[in-house]
Formats: structure tokens, C-alpha cells, sequence
């Protein structure tokens, strides 16, 4: 299985005799700017001799911002009287948007730093890493991108130490003697926080680190951390990403006999109010067939706003009906859609909104990909003359006269900016009176009430639902010492019937309900920063991993508990109450 870019609009059928698609990823443009071809990445490992150091696990990191550079990730090795730093990566791809290759029929997608180039610029006298940052990002990435390594803090750089950071010159830290990987990808596919621009990079990102690691030692564990994700999806394992990077690690033990583990953080959703539900019961006649919810979209949104609109599995959409209603009542009404079908909503002779009904996508003979409808609006704000929808509430209605049950789950799509990143996007979210219930842990107005449409429930990383035996989705904890408890941390999202019950297990991602976060690494040498998130959750989650590294084996058919070593770290187990989310065991370093 391969990627391979074809010109926009071709058919699937187009090269029948040579490939079959198995999916499509985003358009792309090439960049026609010119590349330093000796310096452009290639795909194929280094030549030259391996480490001596095998059996020793790898660990790899996919992810924004990897300041490869930072000590943190090194060895000292003696040199004369002294000491010099070694990089500990064996090689790092810096991804960046697509550029035209040598040729007509090749692309670009950034560059592969190997291990010798990282040491001669660790060895350069007065090595200045912020210099060595700022002419690498100036190369790769465009002007309007943020470079995050050209901050002091950078969330790659900080879940890697986490990972897999050790002092150079620690022998008693474990980690110091384990090689490492790292692809940093693209800063305007991390930028989109709804996660349909990263999907395609992820995946081949995941296939870059596995053949990668085989050319290292092919019989060390490979534990690949991505702290990425999105929140509306199918969340049944079926998503392009998680399905694919879940069917690249199950695949790559069969037929290689080298262990993966993927490790996924689970989601910071859980207070955002982005998941709700509706529910028709089963019935002889249905005399209240029409229920609705509403959508509040922010001002000053410069991003589209989607939700995502499924049924449970089991049950099908064909006789649901759909409108909106904008904020100042202008109504679509509502109607079906065949599979396939889009609506567009006009304002003057432009469109500003559609419904699709996204139709079922076979991935492979055993798996389905669901219908669904999806809805999208416009920005509310815009730096451009692009068609624009008006802010506040936009009422979702819906019909439904058949007779079966029917349960939807609605999901607005992630949509804000990240923290550094340049503000633009503005999360919408759903609204209800019985929304605002006393909290008796905040001390204010924010509880869902029992019968509140939105829910706390299916509020994880969409890309967190693949259940196979190579991956590990990771709750966040927070350390209660005053009470002696574990709870989840604050955002950490929860798990669902119709989805998963919960994270794989949990680690502690904040120091207490005032002091958030866990202490790593900043950008450059020497700087600490403290971070949390069920990212950091995931970090440290890799490391536990990397430290039972003995306990790990391809085609494992033991539990996930199975791979942890007790003797270097702890479990402890979870309370029913806590389990939809942080699943069976909190894993203690």
C-alpha cells in the first residue's frame, strides 16, 4: 500500500489494471517553488552502519513542533578530555506542503534530516538552536505558517521528552540509551483543528517509522506516540486515520514479527459541549415525529463550522428528515436526502451552508464505513470577500416518522485555534436550557442535566476507536493527594455506548486541581515547560511502554495490561465510576 498523488477530479477506476484506491485524502496544490533536491527528504534509510545499541526499544514521535536538537534527546560520548553531544535520533522527517519533485510525475513533502547531518549541526562550535531552527523553518515552510520551533514552547519537543527525554550524560535513566524517530508534520495541517488535513501525512508518517525502525533493528518493539486527533467522527474504528495507521501496525507484525505499539491520546473535550443526542424510540404509531437542537456559531469566525449527524450502529438514516433555521428565522424546511444527495443553502446566488448525506464507504470486505449527514456553514467572519452566515443560534431540526428506534448522534466538528497559533477559528457548540445545572466541582452554573440533550458521553478523540490489539488510547489523570484519589482530569474526554467504552488505561497528566500539567521540556536545551492534556497523558504512557519494552511482542493475543512491566511501573486500578474515562488502570511511572 502506497500514497501517490493524482490530478484532481480523476476517477478511482482511471488505473484499475495498475491500483485499486483504497481512499482519497484532501486536494492538494504543488508548489512550483523551486527545492533543493539534495536536501529534499527521501524515503529510503540512511546508508550507513546501524547503532550498536539493539534490542533496545524505539520510540517515535508524530507531531507539531520537534526541537530534535534539545539535549534532552542526546548522549554524551567522550570526546579528548571532554564530553560531546550525539543525537539519539536516527533520523527525522520535517514535513512540509507539497512541492513539485524533479520531473513532472514526482512530489515533494519536506525533508529527512539523518542522524550524521543532526550530529554535525549538534557539533558546530557555539551551536545556536534557535538559529538552526529559524533557517530549516525558513526553508520548508511557507511565511504564513507558524514555525513552531521558532517558540520556546513546542508540543512535539514536549510530549517526546515525556516519551523519551533522559539527561545526556544520565546512565541511571533508561531512556538515554533508547533511539528515537520523529516526523514533524506540516504546520498548516496541524493549524486545522477539525484534523482533515493532517489524516493523509499521519498515515505516511506511521509507514515512514516503520520501515524506518525495520532498517534499525527489526526485532525491536517500535512505539509510535501520536498525540493528534479531532472530535466528530464515526468513532467505530473506521475513520481513513485510525484505520489506517490500526491496519499498518497489525499488518507490519504479521508479516515483519516486530512489535508496534501505537499510543493515542483520548480526547480534552469532555466540558466543550459539542456531542449531543436525540432519541425516537421504538413505537406501533409515531404521533411526535419531530425533535430539534440548537447550533450556537460564533462572530468573528474566520473557518467553516460542521456537525456531523449519525445513527447508532444498526440503524439506518433513509427516513430521517433535516433542516436549519438561520439566527434571524429564515428556514430550509425539512426534507430527505438520498445517499450522495447535497443541499445547498444560498444567500443572493451564492452558497453560503450545505447538508450532505455522506454515503456508506466500504474500507475492506469486513468494514463498513456508516452514512451519515454532514452540515456545513460558512465563516461568520472573513479577510476576504468569500459569502458569509450570520453568528448566533441556528436551530437543527429534524423529522422522523418510522416506526423503529432510531438514536442520533450529533457531533460539531473541532474548530478553534491552537494555543500560538494565529487566531482565527472560533469553536461553535450546542445549546440547552437544561445545560446549566449547579457543579458542584467548579461552583458554578455548567452541569448537563439528566435530561439535556448534550452529553458528556462520546466526547473523546475521534481517532481514539480502533480496537485492535497493537494500539493504546490514554486518559488523563489528575493527582488528588490531599484526598488520596486519581479522578480524570477536567477535560478529559468519556467514552460511549455506541462508541468505546473508554481510554485502554490512564496516567497522571496534571499535578493538581490548581497546578496543571506535568513538567517537560521547552523547545531549546536547558528550558522546562509544564503541559497537560490527555497528549501529555499519552507521553508518559509511551514511556511506561518503552520501559517494559521486554514485555512486548508481535501478535500478542494477551490483554493490553500484558505489556507492562510491573516491576517498572505500577497499575492502578480504576473505579467503575471513572472507567468510561480512563479506562481499566491507572499506569504509574
Amino acid at each position: 500500500e502506497y500514497p501517490i498523488y493524482r490530478a484532481l477530479g480523476t476517477p478511482d477506476n482511471a488505473f484499475a489494471d495498475l491500483f485499486e484506491v483504497l481512499d482519497d485524502g484532501t486536494p492538494v496544490a504543488l508548489d512550483p517553488s523551486s527545492v533543493d533536491l539534495d536536501a529534499a527528504e527521501s524515503l529510503q534509510p540512511a546508508r550507513e552502519t546501524g547503532r550498536k545499541e539493539k534490542g533496545q526499544p524505539i520510540v517515535a514521535v508524530i507531531d507539531d513542533g520537534i526541537g530534535f536538537l534539545n539535549a534532552r534527546f542526546c548522549k554524551a560520548r567522550r570526546k579528548g578530555r571532554g564530553t560531546a553531544l550525539k543525537t539519539r535520533f536516527e533520523a527525522i522527517w520535517l514535513q512540509a506542503l507539497e512541492r513539485s519533485g524533479p520531473g513532472d510525475r514526482s512530489a515533494c513533502l519536506g525533508e529527512v534530516l539523518e542522524r550524521r547531518q543532526i550530529n554535525a549541526l549538534l557539533g558546530r562550535e557555539g551551536l545556536n538552536e534557535t538559529g538552526e531552527y529559524t533557517t530549516l523553518n525558513a526553508r520548508l515552510a511557507r511565511a504564513d505558517a507558524r514555525r513552531s520551533t521558532d517558540f520556546g514552547t513546542s508540543h512535539g519537543t514536549h510530549v517526546l521528552d515525556l516519551a523519551a527525554g533522559s539527561e545526556p550524560d544520565d546512565r541511571d535513566n533508561p531512556a538515554r540509551d533508547w533511539p528515537l524517530l520523529g516526523v514533524q508534520l506540516p504546520p498548516q495541517a496541524i493549524a486545522d483543528t477539525s484534523g482533515t488535513k493532517f489524516e493523509s501525512y499521519l498515515v505516511d508518517a506511521v509507514r515512514w517509522v516503520l520501515r524506518r525502525a525495520e532498517a534499525m533493528d527489526p526485532r525491536a518493539p517500535v512505539i509510535i506516540n501520536l498525540s493528534l486527533g479531532m472530535l466528530a467522527g464515526p468513532k467505530d474504528g473506521t475513520r481513513f486515520a485510525e484505520y489506517q495507521v490500526a491496519r499498518e501496525a497489525r499488518f507490519w507484525e504479521q508479516v515483519k514479527g516486530q512489535p508496534v505499539r501505537v499510543v493515542w491520546s483520548f480526547g480534552n473535550d469532555y466540558r466543550k459541549r459539542l456531542v449531543a443526542g436525540l432519541s425516537y424510540p421504538a413505537t406501533k404509531a409515531r404521533s411526535d415525529s419531530e425533535q430539534s437542537i440548537e447550533w450556537r456559531v460564533q462572530p468573528g469566525d474566520l473557518t467553516e463550522s460542521y456537525v456531523e449527524i449519525r445513527a447508532e450502529p444498526g440503524q439506518p438514516l433513509e427516513a430521517l428528515e433535516i433542516g436549519v433555521t438561520t439566527p434571524a428565522g429564515l428556514s430550509s424546511g425539512v426534507s430527505g436526502l438520498k445517499p450522495g444527495e447535497v443541499r445547498n443553502l444560498t444567500k443572493g446566488d451564492q452558497v453560503v451552508a450545505r447538508i450532505y448525506h455522506v454515503p456508506e464507504h466500504r474500507l475492506d470486505p469486513d468494514t463498513l464505513q456508516r452514512n451519515f449527514y454532514l452540515l456545513a456553514l460558512a465563516p461568520t467572519a472573513s479577510l476576504d470577500l468569500e459569502p458569509l452566515v450570520p453568528s448566533g443560534a441556528w436551530h437543527l431540526a429534524f423529522r422522523y416518522d418510522g416506526c423503529d428506534a432510531l438514536s442520533l448522534e450529533l457531533q460539531v466538528q473541532r474548530d478553534d485555534s491552537l494555543v500560538g497559533y494565529r487566531a482565527g477559528a472560533r469553536q461553535s457548540y450546542f445549546e440547552s436550557p437544561e445545560g446549566y445545572g449547579w457543579n458542584q466541582e467548579f461552583f458554578d452554573y455548567t452541569q448537563l442535566e439528566p435530561d439535556c440533550a448534550i452529553k458528556y458521553a462520546g466526547t473523546h478523540n475521534a481517532l481514539a476507536t480502533a480496537l485492535t490489539r497493537q494500539v493504546f488510547h490514554v486518559g488523563a489523570v489528575r493527582r488528588d493527594v490531599h484526598d488520596d484519589r486519581l479522578p480524570p482530569s477536567d477535560y478529559c474526554g468519556e467514552g460511549a455506548a455506541w462508541s468505546v467504552p473508554g481510554p485502554t488505561v490512564s496516567t497522571i497528566a496534571d499535578r493538581s486541581f490548581l497546578r496543571g500539567g506535568v513538567q517537560g521540556c521547552g523547545t531549546l536545551s536547558g528550558s522546562t515547560r509544564f503541559l497537560n492534556g490527555t497528549s501529555a497523558a499519552a507521553g508518559r504512557l509511551s514511556r511506561a511502554l518503552a520501559l517494559s519494552s521486554k514485555e512486548l511482542v508481535a501478535n500478542a493475543t494477551t490483554p493490553h495490561l500484558a505489556d507492562f512491566n510491573t516491576k517498572r511501573v505500577s497499575l492502578s486500578p480504576v473505579s467503575e465510576t471513572d472507567r468510561a474515562r480512563l479506562g481499566s488502570h491507572v499506569v504509574m511511572l
